[in-house]
């Protein structure tokens, strides 16, 4: 019998971490981002190909520069790949994934930094070249590392000075594009990138899921590009977060614009309080053949209502995909589509009850989405092979498999069983098992019903006490999924000898509208309840020690574990943990980088007009400070411009004046996530050092 070492932070860190597997035109080989840690030491950064054959799969790039690496499109195993290199500037390479063992070779350079490369293959045997880059005010790209200035002055009339972790720039990022051409045998670059929002007032935006990425937000057509963007003289807060689609038709992918960008209207209500039908929208695509465009749309920045919107040949305007086209409602929200290569159909993925399933809807009269997968967590799909619609392959995970590669056949007339190309477990043993992981339901704060992840250390024993963990979730609308994370990780919680339960709150998505709405105007109300309901259901589960329980958030989560110290919650805990948590909820609302423009509060996010709706839930209130009673380590990052360090610090010297046991932790080098290696490490050592402690594992573990 071979003895399998615990699941600890240090193997969670250094196991393996795979990206999304993308197959190449014939369905043979697959491109995948690979990283590994040593602990103490370097991390290992490499793109790999996989036999979609055999499962096996062997390195094509070892550079931490590497970037943005994709198919090159033209039939061939030839891959295409941005570099970053000195000075700012960018490199574009090719390697070939028919001889990993060749060198890649150099394609060009490009004078400034750049990102998010999009390529397609053009009649004639060019091949369309889009980034997203810098533009200078005379509207060419532009290099930071080349403009040298003599001071360090941040000047901006923007609403919002900062964005994620970043001070935004005079400068505004916008879409460029080129091709790629073959003179004697070699790939050359068209030279100067052209400027697609040259002269106009638009700014290419980041990704909504992804802080500080454009990647996702522009699509190519064989003489188009389609692109989301926000008009930065726009100066009204609940217009500032506000994104059009917008389509630019090429004469060629080596010409200037001929044509200005136009947007495309959507068929909608105008929203009373922006006078705008624009929304947040983001992921535009194109149907394989350029003549219908799709994207997300939420009303007014709201996820929770997300919906997909088309723009037919023959219509002006793009029309809701479940209304005006099928005219069948859905109650989940798409977190992302792709259309099938047929373009008659979209491949949908979408919050579904605690996982992230994908599913597929028929663009015609009366038409319902389908269930493709929903198993684990789906995060990335693409045809098995290029204009065929029968499979996708598909990259997934659960609470106890980092990755999953699998074939899922998507023809509604056959029955087959996903196949599993290749995954963690087959060549790593994590100690981890799914008999750890089970759901239970239990009645909330209201007529609902809450659903909530149990995962039990892997040598549970009902005979034995383990102290609960409760996990929540940040958002407020999120969700736990049953999908791996190496941020917060339940089974590394449940492997230092605890019952962690991770429960879908009030503001959950993947529960319908309500309950996902539910939460507004609610923040300390309903999933409080919630909370409350969920100790006493789980307080019979055999095996569990209520007596020594502890808690612990992130984000909302971190806000949560605010809340609950001034309630009556908070004395049911042994210790609590907030991670970059909301302190004083009135001021939060003019320090973060993001811009609510909901009426999350029952009115405006502003002190001054809505007082009492901000106060009513807000942690700081002096009646609930004095009840802070329970030992907390209070966890902050320098960069966190979403909730600012201010409120961590605020939290740790309420505590230390009211004599309460706290420890406060920060890291001068990380954002709302910390995703650094060595430091999600120390972070795991003192979050469980400091539950350990209170919930008296750490004496057990001493004694044993």
């Amino acid at each position: 019998m071979v003895l399998v070492p615990k699941f600890t932070p240090e193997l969670l860190i250094s196991a393996p971490r795979r990206g999304p597997a993308v197959p190449n035109h014939d369905g043979t080989l697959a491109l995948f981002y690979q990283s590994t840690h040593t602990i103490g030491g370097k991390t290992l950064k490499e793109f790999r190909v996989l036999s979609i054959e055999t499962g096996e799969s062997e390195q094509l790039i070892e550079d931490e520069k590497a970037r943005d690496v994709l198919w090159l499109g033209d039939g061939s195993n030839s891959v295409i790949y941005l570099c970053g290199g000195d000075g700012g500037y960018t490199w574009v390479k090719l390697a070939d994934a028919g001889n990993p063992s060749a060198e890649p070779t150099i394609v060009d350079f490009i004078e400034a930094p750049v990102s998010a490369l999009k390529v397609r293959a053009l009649k004639g045997g060019s091949i369309a070249v889009v980034v997203v880059g810098l533009s200078d005010e005379n509207g060419n790209l532009y290099n930071e590392e080349s403009d040298k200035k003599q001071h360090t002055a941040r000047v901006t009339e923007d609403w919002e000075p900062r964005i994620w972790d970043s001070y935004t720039k005079p400068q505004k990022y916008s879409i460029w594009y080129s091709s790629i051409v073959k003179e004697d045998g070699d790939w050359k670059l068209n030279k100067p990138l052209r400027n697609v929002l040259g002269g106009t007032n638009l700014e290419a935006p980041p990704n909504m899921y992804e802080p500080g990425s454009h990647t996702n937000e522009f699509d190519i057509s064989d003489d188009a590009i389609v692109f989301t963007a926000r008009d930065t003289q726009v100066d009204d807060p609940m217009k500032t977060g506000l994104t059009g689609v917008y389509l630019v038709s090429l004469d060629s992918f080596s010409e200037p614009v001929t044509q200005s960008a136009k947007r495309i209207p959507l068929q909608v209500e105008i929203d009373p309080r922006t006078r705008t039908d624009q929304g947040h929208c983001s992921q535009p695509r194109f149907s394989p053949n350029g003549s219908i465009v799709g994207f997300l749309r939420a009303p007014n920045g709201r996820s929770m209502e997300q919906s997909i919107f088309v723009k037919l040949p023959d219509s002006r305007s793009a029309i809701d995909v479940f209304s005006m086209v099928t005219g069948n409602s859905w109650n989940l929200f798409p977190s992302g589509f792709e259309f099938a290569p047929s373009g008659h159909a979209l491949n949908i993925r979408a919050e579904d009850a605690g996982r992230t399933g994908l599913y597929q809807v028929d663009l015609q009269p009366n038409a319902y989405p389908r269930t493709i997968l929903r198993n684990g967590s789906v995060s990335a799909y693409y045809p098995l092979r290029r204009n065929k619609d029968e499979a996708l392959f598909v990259t997934s995970s659960s609470l106890v498999e980092p990755w999953i590669y699998q074939i899922v056949n998507t023809d509604p007339t056959l029955e087959s069983e996903a196949w599993i190309v290749s995954s963690a477990s087959q060549h790593s043993n994590l100690g981890l098992s799914p008999k750890q992981v089970s759901e239970i339901y239990f009645e909330g704060g209201g007529d609902y019903i809450v659903q909530a992840w149990v995962i039990k250390p892997r040598d549970f024993d009902p005979q034995q006490k383990y102290p609960l963990c409760l996990l929540v979730h940040g958002g407020p609308v999120g969700a736990w999924g049953d999908g791996w994370s190496t941020r917060w990780n339940p089974a590394v919680w449940a492997e230092q000898g605890y019952i962690v339960v991770a429960p879908n709150i009030t503001g959950s998505v993947g529960f319908g509208m309500d309950f996902a709405e539910g939460v507004r105007d609610s923040w300390g109300s309903r999933p409080y309840d919630d909370l409350i309901n969920c100790l006493e259901h789980v307080k019979s589960m055999p095996g569990i020690d209520m007596e020594n329980a502890v808690a612990a958030g992130g984000s909302y989560g971190g806000y949560m574990m605010n809340w609950i110290q001034g309630n009556e919650l908070g004395r049911r805990f042994k210790a609590l943990v907030c991670h970059d948590g909301i302190f004083h909820l009135p001021s939060f609302m003019l320090q973060t980088d993001f811009v609510v423009t909901d009426d999350f509060f029952g009115g405006p996010p502003f002190m001054w007009s809505n007082f009492d709706g901000l106060e009513r839930y807000n942690p700081a209130r002096p009646d609930l400070l004095k009840n802070w009673k329970t030992p907390m380590l209070v966890i902050h990052s320098d960069k966190d411009y979403r909730c600012p360090i201010t409120d961590g610090l605020a939290a740790y010297r309420i505590l230390k004046v009211l004599g309460t046991p706290a420890r406060f932790m920060s890291f001068p080098d990380e954002n709302h996530f910390v995703m650094k290696e060595e430091n999600s490490l120390e972070w795991h050592r003192q979050v469980f050092a400091w539950i350990n402690k209170w919930s008296g594992i750490a004496e057990k573990n001493l004694r044993h």
